[in-house]
């Protein structure tokens, strides 16, 4: 005869959920007060429909929504990602802390090509289809944000000397 299987739990563990409940309450109350915050920015002149109150009012109602979720349906906590992905995480917040270094310097079209062919790369992409990649999306951006919304992007001082 088998012995028998124990049981399998129904529900997380207390602690597991109350620590969720406790981030949820943490994230619901930055949710609240960045869009009490955001309420109260006021342009004299306008400069456009919308307004600067638009993008950290939707950024709250993220934290609202995460918030909220959390607190209400919690689950158990996760076990921390592998060593290898915890070090492609490390490497590409590198690769955005470089990107933002080299902006100015490289421009916007240089340094988008070299950060995505970082990620890429990073990721497991060889190089003969990251850099066409990297070239044809920092090109799209560079459509979009110049030509379409008429966005200035840095041109890099590298290039104008």
């Amino acid at each position: 005869m088998n012995p028998p299987s124990p049981p399998i739990p129904s529900s997380p563990p207390a602690e597991s959920t109350s620590t969720e409940r406790v981030i949820g309450v943490v994230f619901t109350v930055l949710g609240l007060a960045a869009a009490a915050e955001a309420l109260t920015f006021d342009v004299a002149f306008i400069t456009d429909p919308i307004g600067p109150k638009a993008l950290p009012l939707v950024a709250s109602l993220g934290f609202l929504g995460v918030g909220l979720n959390m607190v209400a349906r919690p689950r158990p906590i996760q076990l921390l990602p592998s060593t290898g992905a915890l070090r492609r995480a490390t490497a590409a917040f590198g690769l955005f802390l470089a990107y933002s270094l080299a902006l100015p310097w490289l421009g916007f079209l240089a340094s988008t090509v070299f950060v995505l062919v970082g990620l890429g790369s990073l990721f497991g992409g060889s190089f003969r289809y990251t850099i066409p990649a990297g070239l044809v999306v920092a090109g799209a951006l560079w459509s979009v944000f110049f030509l379409l919304l008429g966005l200035p992007l840095p041109v890099g001082e590298l290039w104008i000397r």
